[in-house]
């Protein structure tokens, strides 16, 4: 398998936007080369710049959904114009297992966190046949910290993907960046900048919806998890679950040999 090594970037700005109920975004234009996320139907996404061979799109997604290659068939044109109109339309976030849209003979199922834009300018024309089939909530109405929980439920026993974003498989940084998007929030999609984000508290005034960052004797972070409420924690090991929330047991020892340690909590929702 050759390795596409070169791109050209692009004398003006193009725009694109997910029409598949998942698509992958790899780390490199070839087949194989790692997934570094995925965007879900809806997404809106920004090019720019193409492969060499004009098979590939380096892309940013929208709400730091995740940046990398796409094939150029799993490609949805967008005007500068339309884009810009996605970026202030409200927006329907799909919060069923699956849920189904179908619009004249067209059929497509949609993961939780697809984007559905509300109003007539839709990319498909709401005055045809239009069905959708599940359940939504407003991604302009923010949740509180009992609807934020509810919402990470939805992942629960979702198996581990790294680079993954979907009931199929996800990661930490993904799920948490999915939970909070549902819920109206925008948060990286990573663990590295949400060591930056939000407002840091004790584990003595934790409080449901907020974020634990564990780390390793040497104060590297490597791990993240949502406090629940009543002394539980949900989080990705193997799969999403949830587990006892102990603190004690992870504070600085003489030893300092404990490789599981809280080193911050963090406050995303900003309330």
């Amino acid at each position: 398998m050759q390795k596409e090594t070169s791109s050209e970037w692009l004398s003006e700005n193009r725009f694109g936007i997910c029409r598949l109920s998942l698509l992958t975004i790899y780390r490199e234009p070839v087949i194989g080369s790692g997934m570094t996320s995925q965007l879900l139907f809806g997404e809106t996404y920004e090019i720019s710049r193409s492969s060499k061979n004009g098979q590939w799109l380096f892309i940013e997604g929208q709400n730091q959904a995740g940046t990398g290659w796409i094939m150029i068939e799993q490609h949805h044109e967008v005007s500068p114009e339309e884009y810009d109109h996605f970026q202030q339309a409200p927006i329907q976030m799909t919060t069923s297992l699956i849920s189904k849209v179908k619009w004249g003979e067209e059929r497509l199922f949609l993961l939780p966190g697809s984007q559905i834009h509300a109003d007539e300018n839709e990319i498909f024309s709401w005055n045809e046949s239009f069905t959708f089939e599940g359940s939504t909530r407003p991604f302009g109405v923010k949740a509180d910290r009992k609807e934020l929980v509810k919402v990470a439920g939805i992942f629960l026993h979702a198996p581990y993907l790294s680079g993954g974003r979907s009931y199929f498989g996800l990661f930490g940084g993904s799920w948490l960046h999915l939970v909070f998007k549902i819920s109206g929030y925008t948060i990286p999609n990573y663990l590295s900048p949400i060591l930056d984000s939000g407002k840091n508290r004790s584990t003595e005034n934790i409080q449901e919806g907020d974020v634990i960052i564990f780390g390793n004797p040497y104060g590297i972070p490597h791990h993240l998890a949502l406090y629940i409420g009543n002394g539980k924690m949900m989080e990705v090991k193997g799969k999403v679950l949830i587990s006892d929330f102990e603190p004690e047991k992870w504070m600085d020892d003489e030893n300092n040999s404990k490789e599981n340690r809280v080193l911050h909590v963090k406050n995303l929702m900003k309330q």
